[in-house]
């Protein structure tokens, strides 16, 4: 069995080594258009911020999989679904060659964004999405001393955060009425931006850049109503998955404009599957399509995606999206539906929000923890959660598993957890919010 992948981010390096783990047999090789390995995308806020010592910490040696082909530095062209070959252009030689598939295995990934709107093509204008961006930005930064961040999502923040810690002037703009709007409620994401703004970061939100002004090099963001003097600008709007190979081979997009799968993670070509994010996924909730790009996504539809294409069966069943950030120091989470998002799936919702302790007053490091929990209304089974303070992560990954398991409030509310003054509360903060979740019916 020939089995040819391309793209070697996260979601193509677990396919390839779990396909080369479900079937010894099997002849893997993997098309990779860079010229070094898998490295960590988001790693690259914190060398910017200088978390992470240099940028070469976050790229990954090609790692050694006994029986699989690697090709760095080589690009796919097309995809003859007919023969069944993947065109190839090396481009350190320009020489153009076909490889022969039984299974195609598509993990192209995505790229930035970036806006059409006056100036973009200015000096000093960046992304934050790969190695060469991150390069670029750190040479930028000493001769920097205002900066924008237009975007704030959880790469949004992390920036703005990591350029505040190289000691820059810097805004956050958003064009939504909140910042991390994908991820918390409006009153939740107050919470977050008053920390931005305390660690000094301006934050603006409900105005979009209208334009980018410089003689060359930027020198200004024009929003509605404001110029703001800007030397270095970070465009950290989203990303859009790459599925031009898929389109020109004929598959099909889903809703998401994604790559359409099904729950062995097939595209309309039996032949081919698609994974992270370039692939649409389905949310376990609600059963629609919905996006998804996320490493952790991406592992798991890698390691489905490698037992299928070597001859196995195993369902890829849907996503949570659970996602963490860093915002000024501060731990934020979330899983699952908000309550708008639940509203939109025709989901009657009811919720709750309480602000407990980490640990116990009188125990020195005791820091505010917010939660929101959600349920559907009338079995009050679980649907989301956000989460802002200490163990932010843990506790979205445990509602995460009762969210799977079908677990109701009352059943939450009932988990045991363990104490010790130094580490945690008598009562779990995830528990005090299901109590209170539990007295809104």
């Amino acid at each position: 069995m020939r089995i040819v992948v391309i793209g070697f981010q996260s979601a193509g390096l677990t396919a390839a080594a779990t396909a080369r783990l479900y079937n010894r047999d099997a002849e893997i090789t993997v098309i990779e258009r860079r010229s070094y390995a898998t490295y960590h995308p988001c790693g690259l806020p914190f060398v910017i911020g200088g978390e992470v010592r240099e940028l070469g910490d976050l790229v990954e040696t090609a790692p050694r999989l006994h029986g699989v082909n690697v090709r760095l530095g080589v690009e796919a062209k097309a995809i003859d679904v007919g023969e069944k070959m993947v065109e190839v252009l090396d481009l350190k030689t320009n020489r153009e060659e076909r490889i022969p598939y039984d299974k195609l295995i598509l993990a192209t990934g995505s790229v930035a964004l970036r806006p059409k709107i006056s100036g973009i093509d200015l000096d000093n204008i960046f992304s934050l999405r790969t190695i060469e961006d991150g390069e670029r930005i750190l040479a930028a930064l000493p001769g920097a001393n205002k900066a924008v961040v237009v975007g704030a999502g959880p790469i949004g923040v992390e920036t703005a955060s990591a350029l505040k810690e190289r000691g820059l002037d810097v805004a956050l703009v958003e064009m939504l009425p909140s910042i991390l709007p994908g991820m918390l409620d409006p009153d939740m994401a107050e919470i977050v931006a008053e920390r931005l703004v305390k660690s000094g970061v301006r934050v603006i939100c409900s105005k979009a850049v209208k334009e980018l002004r410089g003689e060359g090099k930027v020198s200004s963001v024009v929003l509605d109503g404001e110029e703001i003097p800007a030397d270095l600008v970070i465009m950290a709007i989203g990303v859009k998955p790459e599925v031009e190979l898929a389109v020109k081979a004929g598959l099909s997009l889903g809703p998401t404009k994604m790559i359409a799968v099904d729950d062995h993670l097939r595209t309309s070509n039996p032949d081919i599957y698609a994974i992270g994010d370039c692939a649409e996924a389905r949310c376990l909730i609600t059963g629609r399509p919905v996006r998804s790009q996320l490493a952790t996504t991406a592992i798991r539809m890698g390691r489905v995606a490698g037992i299928n294409a070597a001859g196995g069966d195993e369902i890829f069943d849907g996503v949570l999206n659970a996602v963490v950030t860093m915002a000024g120091g501060l731990e934020v989470a979330s899983v699952g539906l908000t309550p708008t998002a639940a509203k939109e799936a025709g989901i009657e919702t009811v919720s709750a929000r309480v602000r407990c302790l980490s640990k116990p007053h009188y125990f020195a490091g005791a820091e505010p923890v917010t939660i929101r929990l959600v349920a559907e209304r009338k079995e009050q089974r679980l649907l989301g959660g956000q989460f802002i303070g200490t163990g932010a992560a843990e506790r979205a990954n445990r509602l995460a598993l009762a969210i799977r398991k079908g677990m109701t409030t009352k059943e939450l509310s009932k988990v045991d957890y363990c104490y010790a003054p130094p580490v945690s509360d008598s009562i779990d903060p995830l528990v005090v919010a299901a109590e209170a979740l539990l007295r809104r019916r």
